[in-house]
């Protein structure tokens, strides 16, 4: 008789879709009997049909500021949140959990670990050295990140070193180890594919048009939220007319990161996700950090650009060089990052082309000839038993 797969609770933040992406990750290597538990009004169409989702109330609470002296993010009281938490402990009572991943919440990782259950917390870029992020840090049972060693802050790697697992990218197309190329012959108009992310408001409208009218020659393909077109009052905004006739607003598609493989540039903002499925397409990247918490993707960026080289734009800033990120990323062809891991617990992924490739350097897997998909519970239960 095959042994009992080991339960999991899945917390899913609701904000974006990156979570419930990592989630539907883990439930596909088929190694868990994997429940999500979210407030994101989308989980059930976004996860596959055989992932059990138990939906939670929001913990959005009209008027609610934050005291300053609270070492949490977010505390209000009143009767929504009271539902909130009896629905997350009935959810964690009715799975029976050999472990909860939470991914991402300081306060819903503590009621979980308060109430008995081990808690895997995962880590992500930012400026989280606030009390909350240190206290959850501290009671975790174990932490996790969807990237590299190499690509952590090296102040909160050396802090954290022997409670963290860096899971990577996993190689799940055969496209990290290759070299980013274009499409386009030498001396054509490059093709530059615009990714927006869907996780905050999306780029302004005359951001956009800036960073395009600093590299008229080539051609943008833009696909996600545009902010303030045909709106040149609101912040950001820009009468229609004024957008540069080089940019074709495609709006929302179905897989937009598929499009990327048509262009000779991608810029993509600098989520997980999309990173991920920018590095997958083999074409050159430029990353453009969106407004996040905390931070979380302009810290991503400097310290890629710190460990790799790769360039970037922030789509607000004025003095953004547009013009060499996106040639230098279209012509030069360089190569940005090269390192090797310890063989003997992951594989290594070498020599990767230009941009954000270097997000996807390396990824960490206990035993690398299982299945694998972005995310791999296993490695990290097996640095951390005691949790179980």
């Amino acid at each position: 008789m095959a042994p009992a797969r080991r339960r999991v609770l899945y917390y899913a933040h609701q904000h974006g879709a990156g979570h419930l992406r990592h989630a539907a990750g883990l439930a596909s290597t088929g190694a868990f009997d994997v429940t999500v538990v979210t407030a994101h009004p989308r989980a059930a169409e976004l996860l596959p049909a055989d992932v059990p989702v138990i939906p939670l109330p929001s913990d959005l609470v009209p008027g609610h500021e934050q005291p300053a002296r609270s070492p949490l993010h977010w505390s209000p009281v009143g009767p929504e949140i009271r539902a909130r938490f009896d629905a997350l402990h009935a959810a964690a009572r009715r799975v029976d959990p050999d472990v909860c991943v939470v991914d991402v919440s300081v306060e819903a990782a503590l009621f979980l670990r308060l109430a008995g259950w081990p808690v895997l917390h995962r880590r992500m870029h930012g400026e989280r050295t606030d009390p909350a992020h240190a206290l959850v840090y501290a009671e975790a049972d174990g932490l996790f990140a969807h990237y590299a060693a190499e690509l952590e802050v090296p102040a909160w790697r050396a802090a954290h070193a022997d409670r963290v697992t860096y899971l990577g990218v996993a190689d799940v197309t055969g496209r990290l180890g290759t070299r980013a190329t274009t499409t386009s012959s030498a001396g054509a108009a490059p093709r530059v594919a615009v990714i927006a992310g869907t996780g905050g408001g999306g780029v302004r409208a005359a951001d956009l048009a800036r960073a395009a009218s600093a590299v008229p020659e080539a051609t943008w393909e833009v696909y996600g939220p545009i902010a303030g077109v045909g709106e040149p009052e609101a912040p950001g905004g820009l009468a229609a007319e004024a957008m540069p006739a080089t940019v074709t607003l495609h709006g929302w598609v179905q897989a937009p990161a598929r499009r990327a493989a048509d262009a000779d540039v991608v810029v993509v903002s600098a989520g997980h996700n999309a990173v991920v499925d920018a590095a997958r397409s083999g074409r050159p990247v430029v990353l453009a950090p969106e407004p996040r918490p905390f931070d979380e993707q302009r810290v991503f960026v400097r310290e890629i650009h710190r460990a790799a080289g790769v360039p970037w734009c922030a789509w607000e800033d004025p003095d953004a060089d547009w013009a060499g990120a996106v040639r230098g990323a279209a012509f030069r062809g360089r190569i940005f990052y090269n390192v090797t891991q310890d063989m003997a617990i992951a594989p290594a992924i070498a020599a990767l082309g230009t941009g954000a490739l270097a997000a996807a350097v390396s990824f960490q897997h206990c035993a690398a000839a299982r299945r694998v998909s972005d995310f791999e519970l296993e490695c990290v239960l097996a640095h951390f038993p005691d949790a179980l």
